[in-house]
C-alpha cells in the first residue's frame, strides 16, 4: 500500500482503517531530494475479539483441603499482585472441586511443578477430585497452615491465606496473602538465594494450546537501561 509523499523515514504516523484491519503508516516529510521514490511500510493489525492473549503463563497446582483430603487443580490463571507485601491471585471455576476447599477454609496453596511432572499436571487438569482421589496420585505436605496441602515434588510451593474473594460470572477470584514459601534445598545456594528459572524448569503455557519450558536469560532486571539515553 502506497500513499503520495509518504515514506518510512519520518516519525509522524497516520491510521487507515479497513473494517477490522488497522494499518499504521509513517508519513513523509515531503523533502523530495531525500525521499523521492521512497515506499511506505504498513504495520497491519487485525482485531481477533476479546481474547486474554497474555503469554506465556505459568502452570501451577492450586491445592486445598476438600472433605478432609488434599486436592489439586491445574491452573494457569495465577499472578503476583505484590512482593512487599507478598500477595498473589488465582482464578478458579465456580464448580471446581478445589474451589470448595478454598471457600471452606479460606486458605490455598500454589505449587509450581517442573516439566518432568507434565503428564501428571496435564492429567490433573482433566479429572475432578470428585471422581478421583488426587491425594493418592501425588505426595503432599503441610506447612504453617493445616488446610493448604502442597505438592512435595514441586521445587517451590506457597501457602496462602485468602484476603479477598470476588466473582466474575462463573469465575471465583481469590486474592491471597503468602504466609510462607517452601523451596527444595537443592534449589537454594549457600546464601539462601533461589536457583535461576532455568534450573527450576517450570511448565509454561500459551493460548496456542502448547506447553513450553523456560529459555535462556537475556538480561538482568533494572540493569539493561544503564547508559541509555532518557
Amino acid at each position: 500500500m502506497m500513499f503520495p509523499d509518504e515514506c518510512t523515514c519520518c516519525l509522524a504516523s497516520r491510521r487507515a482503517s479497513r473494517g477490522s484491519l488497522l494499518v499504521i503508516l509513517e508519513r513523509c516529510c515531503g523533502d523530495e531530494d531525500v525521499h523521492d521514490g521512497c515506499e511506505v511500510i504498513g504495520l497491519a493489525k487485525r482485531a481477533i475479539g476479546a481474547v486474554p492473549y497474555i503469554y506465556p503463563v505459568p502452570i501451577v497446582l492450586v491445592g486445598a483441603l476438600v472433605d478432609g483430603r488434599p486436592n489439586y487443580a491445574t491452573v494457569g490463571d495465577v499472578a503476583i499482585m505484590g512482593i512487599k507485601p507478598a500477595v498473589v491471585v488465582v482464578s478458579l471455576g465456580a464448580g471446581h472441586h478445589t474451589t470448595q476447599g478454598v471457600q471452606d477454609h479460606k486458605t490455598f496453596s500454589i505449587s509450581i511443578p517442573r516439566t518432568s511432572d507434565l503428564q501428571l499436571v496435564d492429567r490433573f487438569g482433566q479429572i475432578s477430585g470428585r471422581d478421583v482421589d488426587k491425594s493418592q496420585l501425588v505426595e503432599s505436605f503441610f506447612g504453617e497452615l493445616e488446610t493448604a496441602p502442597m505438592v512435595l515434588s514441586a521445587p517451590v510451593s506457597l501457602e496462602c491465606r485468602v484476603l479477598e474473594e470476588t466473582s466474575v460470572e462463573h469465575r471465583r477470584i481469590f486474592v491471597g496473602s503468602v504466609v510462607q514459601t517452601h523451596v527444595d534445598e537443592q534449589f537454594l545456594d549457600e546464601k539462601g538465594q533461589v536457583a535461576p528459572a532455568t534450573d527450576l524448569d517450570p511448565i509454561l503455557y500459551a493460548l496456542d494450546n502448547h506447553y513450553y519450558r523456560v529459555g535462556e536469560p537475556i538480561g538482568t532486571g533494572y540493569a539493561e537501561a544503564e547508559g541509555s539515553e532518557n
